[in-house]
């Protein structure tokens, strides 16, 4: 019996939808595809789905919500008011790593947490500002982090992490230069998605 569902199943997406989200892509720091492959190496097993490929790795700020519950315009509007209020943030030097297992998902944590809950923070009630409280999303909680692959079950949470503890693999260094508002949506084992609007952060002046 699996003791959880479907990462894709517990979150309710399906094929087809398509989400407004606030994401940290890294296209441009081949230090993390870098450390994305050493640990694929070590993630290959039947209760993970294969590991997310290195151009779709992320790290999601906010999910929005649907395209249909949010037109463009609103989004564009929350990017607009965003934009100048990013270089009022101390977003510096960031370290990747070490790796743990929530709720079945392989991860990296970022180091420090406190510049990213800030921006999470500030995104979250800048949305609330276009789309009023009733219509602003009502997140758990953030906890800044990568995901690496995702799980259907988690059955296999203890071999998994054995597998992992068989290499120590160094955490690296990374900046956030941009936030990216993106049109997202599950693509089998992963999500990929169309940027619509990149946002420059203070790292880049």
């Amino acid at each position: 019996m699996n003791m959880a569902l479907d990462h894709f199943e517990k979150h309710s997406y399906q094929k087809g939808k398509v989400d407004w989200n606030f994401n940290i892509l890294f296209d441009d720091q081949p230090q993390i595809v870098q450390i994305a492959k050493e640990y694929a190496k070590l993630l290959t097993h039947p209760v993970l789905y294969p590991s997310i490929p290195t151009q779709w790795l992320h790290a999601t700020v906010l999910l929005v919500g649907t395209t249909d519950e949010y037109s463009e315009a609103e989004m564009l509007q929350v990017a607009e008011k965003l934009t100048p209020e990013l270089a009022k943030l101390s977003l510096h030097e960031f370290l990747l790593g070490p790796w743990w297992i929530w709720s079945g998902n392989p991860v990296l944590h970022i180091t420090p947490e406190g510049p990213l809950v800030e921006l999470f923070n500030l995104t979250l009630s800048t949305v609330k500002e276009v789309v009023g409280e009733k219509r602003t999303p009502k997140p758990s909680r953030f906890i800044p982090h990568i995901t690496l692959a995702y799980s259907p079950t988690y059955d296999g949470e203890k071999e998994v992490h054995s597998q992992l503890s068989t290499k120590h693999i160094k955490p690296v260094k990374f900046r956030v230069s941009k936030l990216s508002l993106v049109k997202q949506r599950q693509a089998s084992s992963y999500y990929d998605w169309k940027v619509i609007k990149e946002l420059k952060t203070e790292t880049t002046r």
